[in-house]
């Protein structure tokens, strides 16, 4: 199991033992829909990662949660959304720190 794939089991188990009541997780789900530009931005610096800091298993396992596009991602469960914005957060850091 990648990185990825380990993070987001991790991430369902501490959603399920969160106690938070369906409403809050619907609100959070929403929350972190991602618009086109985000989207194609994160596709773009997904694959410039690869190799770096994610492996082609990490990296493949990210564009398929991605999807063709971005609607599919916000359709995907809540512990995969949190995850990838989590990773993509820090692409973007790192791409400030190297500027």
């Amino acid at each position: 199991m990648n990185r990825v794939e380990a993070a987001i089991a991790k991430a369902k188990i501490a959603i399920e033992n969160s106690g938070a009541d369906q409403a809050k997780l619907d609100k959070n789900h929403k929350a972190l829909d991602m618009p086109f530009d985000e989207y194609c931005r994160f596709q773009t610096m997904k694959s410039a990662a690869m190799g770096t800091m994610l492996n082609t298993d990490e990296a493949q396992s990210i564009y398929n949660y991605l999807g063709n596009t971005p609607e599919q991602f916000n359709r995907q469960p809540l512990e995969v959304k949190i995850v990838l914005t989590k990773i993509f957060a820090e692409l973007l850091e790192r791409r400030i720190k190297a500027a």
